[in-house]
């Protein structure tokens, strides 16, 4: 599988159940994340610790957006 598929796939579990939207915050932060699990681990890889860990992930993304809302600088974008 390359990048690409593997994204596409992520993004389809991740938008399955309505969590994410996509064109919303939460869906652009989820592709940045998603991003540089590929690049870091390998499509394969990354698509098999996103299905582990889904509910980390959004969890993840809803603490970055508050943190950007407040102000602070967030942690580093790895998962």
């Amino acid at each position: 599988m390359n990048r690409f598929q593997a994204m596409a796939k992520i993004m389809r579990m991740l938008t399955e159940d309505g969590s994410l939207k996509p064109g919303s915050r939460e869906y652009k932060t989820a592709r940045k994340l998603i991003t540089r699990k590929i690049d870091r681990l390998g499509p394969d890889a990354a698509l098999i610790q996103v299905v582990d860990r889904k509910p980390h992930l959004l969890e993840q993304i809803e603490i970055l957006l508050a943190l950007e809302d407040s102000g602070a600088k967030p942690p580093p974008l790895d998962f």
